[in-house]
């Protein structure tokens, strides 16, 4: 079996562009325009489940991305994997406006980002025959993790949403010397928002994986099936998830 799920995530990827820039001249008082409300949409991404019955116990250890379970890194054997690639795409768009005496007014005006998982692959071991007992052992004990990824993402995209929201309407209108100026002010803390959101979807999600992976839950697959593990071990050692 295997310890929690294999990952590794992508960096926050943000298109960025503006939607309009009008160069007429403000009225006397260079005061910024009033911009139309920003737009926010969070959509959860969960790719297709693979499953991949063709790699070797010995195979199955050299996928990168694993965390040690219980037994460690280096001790036992992987008999399965579940394996996610995740992250978020952002599109960004701006509005601008420059007074008259040359400076740029700027606003968000969408924000549309997509999150979660992009590539998803349960693997059991090719030593373990489908029909067999210990196979169905281990692969229930994979879909935990898959389950414990689902239901994450699902709580995560509506509090990702509203902090986004929240941020966008804090960000308000700015005002620089220039467009690029005003960009980068609107950006910066879209930027970290998103950054923080992938930082805590991160964490909770090696919390949660652990919990699957607890010592009693190895050792209950390992006794499962009457000892019919031991038969598909290329050598003595203790199974890992």
């Amino acid at each position: 079996m295997r310890r929690r799920p294999a990952c590794t995530f992508a960096l926050p990827l943000l298109a960025a562009g503006a939607l309009w820039l009008s160069t007429a001249p403000a009225l006397a008082g260079v005061v910024c325009p009033a911009f139309d409300p920003p737009r926010v949409k969070v959509t959860p991404q969960i790719a297709p489940l693979l499953r991949d019955h063709t790699r070797t116990i010995a195979e199955l250890a050299t996928i990168p991305g694993r965390a040690p379970g219980p037994a460690g890194r280096s001790n036992g054997h992987i008999l399965g994997l579940a394996h996610a690639r995740y992250g978020e795409e952002s599109q960004f768009r701006a509005m601008f406006r420059s007074l008259a005496n040359g400076d740029v007014c700027g606003a968000p005006a969408t924000l549309a980002v997509t999150f979660g998982f992009q590539e998803r692959r349960l693997f059991v071991a090719r030593e373990l025959p489908r029909e067999s007992c210990i196979h169905g052992e281990v692969l229930r004990h994979e879909m935990k993790h898959i389950a414990v990824d689902e239901m994450l993402l699902k709580e995560f995209i509506p509090r990702i949403q509203q902090r986004l929201e929240a941020v966008v309407q804090r960000v308000g209108t700015v005002r620089r010397r220039t467009q690029e100026q005003a960009m980068a002010a609107i950006r910066q803390p879209i930027d970290a928002a998103l950054k923080l959101a992938m930082q805590e979807f991160t964490r909770e999600r090696d919390r949660r994986q652990r919990q699957v992976d607890s010592a009693e839950e190895y050792a209950r697959v390992t006794r499962s099936c009457g000892g019919e593990l031991t038969r598909y071990l290329p050598k003595a050692g203790k199974p890992r998830m």
